[in-house]
């Protein structure tokens, strides 16, 4: 492969990652090490420690087959041209900035030997799956994190996840091309481990594959999920590591590479410089937030309605009041996109009242009483106590029965159970229980 097609791909890559498309693949097998001094898997596919990469970042060049070298010179300029870095929006956006940097957006992936869960956990030493009657073991060494069970071991690159909720280790092969989601996740405050969402289904498990130490992941999906946890990620060509990635969700994310707005602003022309990004809309900001929040085109409508309340733009998607909104309601008519989530309850309320109003100016006429989020958006658990708003806003319980279940809706607003009357917003709202 000769250099520009490779930089080519690299310029697609930059533009590309604004639309956020994510895939699935089947998982493939996947080789480790033996936990043997004398043994050592030599595969390419094996999970390695990265130690090409780590001893030429001690000594300032990557250690990477030469075809590659010039592949990583190559990414790394063209980051060094696009893309400013948070610090350079601090002067002109600092509110923004300090808003940000409250977010779990800004500390949501980490290298794993860096973090405090990882000192935790070698400080642990080991930790007992009941489920499997299976023993893990932690230990920290030369900035590599490993975690070990029977005679296997393998080295885990990241952490992934603010600790809002709960942070979970992966491992990487050097090339980033085959991973294993760690079935061990660190949930609450103070961090307890238990087991990852969705590992039930590995209790059963092959011994001679990774499933061992959890799910396995393909390229696919490995920077599906470390991609929604960055900035940017480089393309296939080149490894997941911290030289070739920008980590944490930072401002470039959404508002796109802005290295020429800081150089124009510097000149007093930032305005000259549109960004990337269309937030002119609803519907775009919408896009912006649903690539990694998720919305219909991720979402399987089949799938247990408990996992929908994690992906709060398809519920949101699916509900009157953004239906009914001609276009007008996005993430951000209730959210500060730049900070953490506010746990302001009044302040919730007042936006539902701003146009759940008897005023002549209200958009929706329906009465406006009590705890508009207790009643039309209550917390869902969707696993290990961890629970999410749910953003479909539906009508609560009514005379013993869901009206949810009386009056479900299709996209339409036309109602598909006890009848095929299209219900107003008024008449629906008649029929609530008072909070």
């Amino acid at each position: 492969m000769n250099g520009k097609p490779f930089l080519g791909s690299c310029v697609v890559i930059v533009i590309a990652f604004l639309s956020w498309r994510a895939g699935r693949l089947d998982f493939g097998a996947l080789s480790l090490h033996r936990n043997d001094s004398n043994h050592r898997s030599q595969s390419v596919t094996s999970f390695d420690t990265d130690a090409d990469l780590k001893s030429g970042e001690r000594s300032g060049k990557h250690n990477l087959p030469s075809y590659n070298e010039t592949h990583l010179q190559q990414w790394n300029q063209l980051i060094k041209n696009q893309f400013a870095g948070d610090q350079a929006c601090v002067s002109c956006h600092q509110s923004q900035f300090q808003s940000h940097q409250r977010s779990g957006h800004s500390h949501t992936l980490a290298p794993m030997a860096s973090t405090p869960l990882a000192k935790t956990l070698a400080k642990q030493a080991s930790y007992d799956d009941s489920r499997r009657q299976q023993r893990f073991q932690f230990t920290l060494q030369n900035d590599d994190f490993q975690i070990s069970t029977g005679n296997r071991v393998i080295n885990v690159n990241w952490l992934m996840g603010s600790g809002k909720h709960a942070q979970t280790p992966i491992a990487t092969d050097s090339a980033g091309h085959q991973g294993v989601e760690i079935r061990l996740s660190a949930f609450g405050n103070p961090q307890q481990l238990e087991l990852t969402p969705d590992h039930d289904r590995f209790d059963l498990f092959d011994t001679s594959s990774v499933e061992c130490f959890g799910r396995p992941m393909d390229s696919s999906d490995l920077r599906s999920c470390l991609g929604c946890h960055s900035t940017v990620i480089p393309p296939s060509a080149l490894p997941l590591h911290s030289a070739t990635m920008i980590t944490n969700v930072g401002c470039e994310r959404c508002h796109g590479p802005r290295q020429s707005h800081v150089i124009s602003a510097r000149e007093g022309r930032a305005a000259d410089v549109k960004p990337m990004v269309d937030f002119e809309t609803a519907q775009g900001y919408m896009q912006v937030c649903s690539s990694c929040h998720r919305d219909e085109r991720s979402v399987r409508a089949d799938s247990p309605e408990k996992d929908h309340v994690r992906f709060q733009p398809y519920g949101l998607q699916r509900s009157r009041c953004y239906l009914e909104s001609e276009g007008a309601m996005t993430c951000s008519s209730c959210h500060d996109p730049h900070d953490a989530t506010s746990t302001d309850r009044q302040a919730y309320i007042a936006r539902c009242q701003s146009c759940h109003s008897a005023t002549r100016l209200a958009t929706c006429p329906s009465p406006r009483r009590g705890d508009c989020i207790a009643c039309h958006m209550p917390k869902v658990e969707w696993t290990a106590g961890i629970a999410f708003h749910d953003h479909h806003i539906q009508i609560p319980a009514a005379a013993g029965k869901s009206l949810v279940e009386r009056y479900s809706t299709d996209i339409t607003g036309r109602a598909n159970k006890d009848g095929a009357n299209e219900y107003s917003v008024t008449e629906i709202a008649a029929s609530q229980v008072q909070p």
